[in-house]
């Protein structure tokens, strides 16, 4: 087993299903070391001595680097199972809402989850259905509409 891991064990925050993402976001100390190495042996192989331009490689490739460990974390995030995305939950709700209801719409239509193992989703009770849609209609009333209010999973 590695020493240095670089995915988590998580679960979706939304059906519960087990998951790994990746940890890290942004480049760190090793890609910058990695970077400069690069660089440094591109000037030795086009220029066989230093050279000032290779401070364009190097600022290129450590944003190629940071560039892609973005978007492998990005695409990590959201669930494959149901497609909740808490990155875009905390930005906007109604968009998260509209994403995973066409997903589960999609996985219901599709065939290759027909004997495929239930998702775990969360229910609302009727008395707490109504209850968050009163909370929702008092802060649309007075236009400080709280986005991301929490409902228990608990009935």
């Amino acid at each position: 087993m590695p020493i240095l891991k670089f995915k988590n064990n998580c679960y979706c925050a939304f059906c519960r299903t087990p998951r790994r993402i990746y940890k890290k976001r942004n480049i760190g100390f090793l890609n910058v070391l990695y970077a400069a190495m690069a660089s440094a042996v591109a000037m030795y192989g086009f220029w066989s001595a230093f050279d000032p331009r290779v401070l364009v490689i190097f600022a290129v490739s450590l944003a190629i680097t940071e560039i892609f460990i973005q978007i492998r974390w990005r695409l990590s995030v959201p669930c494959k199972q149901c497609g909740f995305d808490p990155v875009q939950y905390v930005k906007d709700p109604e968009k998260a809402v509209e994403k995973v209801t066409t997903h589960l719409q999609q996985r219901r239509l599709d065939p290759n989850y027909l004997l495929a193992r239930p998702l775990n989703l969360p229910t609302i009770s009727p008395e707490k259905a109504e209850a968050l849609q009163n909370v929702q209609q008092k802060n649309i009333a007075r236009n400080k509409d709280k986005k991301g209010i929490l409902v228990s999973r608990q009935a």
